[in-house]
């Protein structure tokens, strides 16, 4: 499943990147995401960040690590600019996730992975940075 099929993900407007792109997400700048500031409201941010979080878990792992249950387990984030534009999202695994993911999968059955978030304006301002902890656990395999 792709983050932007989820309800929540539709509902907002997040939308996945153009073929090519170097971002995973995108959150268009709408009314409805407007706080009293007019600027995009921090929990459409956070929902956008942990949504590209969870889609560049599916992509650089999602093949390999076969059918799993992931879980965001915990969150750190900082707002560094108010967001007045439309929002690109980008994602990278840190060093210990693209490490040992796989390996922690195969033998325990179970792991944690890191996804460092940055969430960037047009113009290529940082206005968001995050780190999403999630829990990943192999589903049981089915017996014919």
């Amino acid at each position: 499943m792709k983050a932007t099929d989820l309800a929540l993900s539709q509902f907002l407007g997040l939308r996945p990147a153009p073929p090519g792109a170097t971002h995973l997400l995108e959150l268009p700048f709408t009314a409805e995401l407007h706080n009293h500031l007019g600027t995009v409201h921090a929990a459409a941010q956070f929902a956008l960040a942990e949504a590209a979080s969870a889609e560049c878990l599916q992509c650089r792992f999602g093949a390999s690590a076969g059918p799993v249950r992931a879980v965001v387990r915990q969150a750190e984030v900082k707002y560094r600019q108010p967001a007045s534009g439309d929002l690109l999202a980008y994602g990278t695994p840190d060093e210990s996730t693209e490490r040992d993911l796989l390996n922690d999968l195969a033998n325990r059955h179970r792991a944690c992975a890191v996804i460092l978030i940055d969430l960037k304006d047009r113009t290529g301002t940082l206005v968001f940075h995050g780190k999403f902890e999630w829990f990943i656990s192999r589903l049981p395999s089915l017996s014919t």
